[in-house]
């Protein structure tokens, strides 16, 4: 049987990682508790963006445009996805969104999206320039 390409993912995201769903993670509601997801996209876009510019001591300063989509329930296989967006002098901006994937029935659907900036940062705490764009 072909495994087709996920629908769910534009072409210039990358599967960084995935997650199963346990009983710790969820809400009173039995549903995936919408921090986790958060840290896990929070986490998994940083190492991302960290292996496409090649630097690791980054700091998030903001998550934007969050959208929770739809619920992840016990059991579910979640897929993190992220790609740049943008990278500037000490920052990299990347969208990461979250998919709940059924390698059974071959299904996914959209959980959550959002947009991550990290700044890159030296010893002393303070931004340091990353370089002036990533090559292809």
């Amino acid at each position: 049987m072909a495994i087709e390409k996920n629908s769910l993912v534009a072409e210039d995201f990358s599967l960084v990682t995935q997650h199963m769903v346990m009983s710790e993670h969820l809400n009173p509601n039995h549903h995936i508790f919408g921090g986790q997801l958060l840290a896990w996209l929070d986490t998994d876009v940083y190492l991302h963006c960290s292996n496409q510019v090649r630097y690791r001591s980054m700091v998030t300063v903001s998550m934007n445009n969050v959208f929770f989509k739809a619920p992840g329930y016990l059991g579910d296989i979640i897929q993190i996805f992220a790609r740049i967006k943008e990278v500037r002098r000490s920052s990299v901006t990347a969208e990461g969104k979250a998919v709940a994937y059924d390698p059974e029935k071959q299904t996914s659907r959209e959980i959550i999206a959002c947009e991550v900036t990290y700044v890159a940062v030296g010893a002393n705490g303070r931004p340091v320039r990353l370089f002036e764009k990533i090559e292809k």
